[in-house]
């Protein structure tokens, strides 16, 4: 292989591997939609005296 090609190769592996370690990053950072809890009830919490008044 030319030189040319050989870094372009070391390019193309270091910048696969970099968006793998983003995306493998932000997988684990996240939560699925169907894991986390209700989004009003986080907002506004029920509780007894609130429906009271």
């Amino acid at each position: 292989m030319s030189r040319q090609k050989k870094i372009f190769f070391l390019g193309f592996l270091v910048f696969t591997l970099i968006v793998i370690l983003l995306t493998i990053d932000m997988a684990l950072r996240t939560t699925a939609p169907w894991n986390r809890k209700k989004g009003i009830d986080r907002v506004l919490p029920i509780t007894p005296d609130s429906t009271k008044s």
